[in-house]
């Protein structure tokens, strides 16, 4: 699926496997706000990572993030995103093949729109998503695990 990327050496998009989430290091708050609000946070995030539609993403030997999406109803899917420690070394890297990448996942799943939840609390995922051409749509109140407010943000497809 993603034939066209150019990833920088010592980077490399693979299919998901469940060891990936014993050698991804969390992130602080992903540690706090979902592994201490989420009994078996690392059971419960392979529960919910569709098959081939599950990526992990290295860079120098090492997974610095999981992400998918899954699929709503025809058209609608809601994407997830697990950083890790590291992934800020590849920030260039990943903004410049996101975009495209989650352009090809819309056109290859015939998706009119992604979407995901991104909390109030965190500035760092809020501009990214809006760097990935995400849109705030809505705060969700008392939404997330830890009962913090979310943004709903979308991506809509450009047909």
């Amino acid at each position: 699926m993603f034939h066209n990327i150019s990833l920088s050496k010592g980077q490399h998009v693979i299919p998901y496997r469940p060891e990936h989430l014993l050698e991804i290091d969390l992130r602080d708050y992903e540690k706090e706000n979902y592994a201490g609000n989420i009994k078996d946070y690392l059971e419960y995030v392979d529960d919910n990572a569709w098959p081939d539609l599950t990526w992990t993403g290295v860079g120098a030997g090492k997974v610095v993030l999981i992400f998918g999406f899954r699929p709503m109803w025809k058209g609608c899917g809601e994407g997830w995103i697990l950083p890790g420690y590291g992934l800020e070394k590849h920030a260039i890297s990943l903004l410049r093949n996101g975009r495209f990448l989650l352009t090809s996942i819309m056109e290859d799943y015939e998706l009119n729109r992604l979407q995901i939840a991104v909390s109030v609390r965190n500035e760092t995922a809020y501009k990214f998503a809006k760097a990935m051409y995400f849109n705030e749509e809505v705060v969700m109140p008392k939404f997330g695990p830890e009962g913090s407010d979310y943004y709903l943000m979308s991506r809509l497809s450009e047909n």
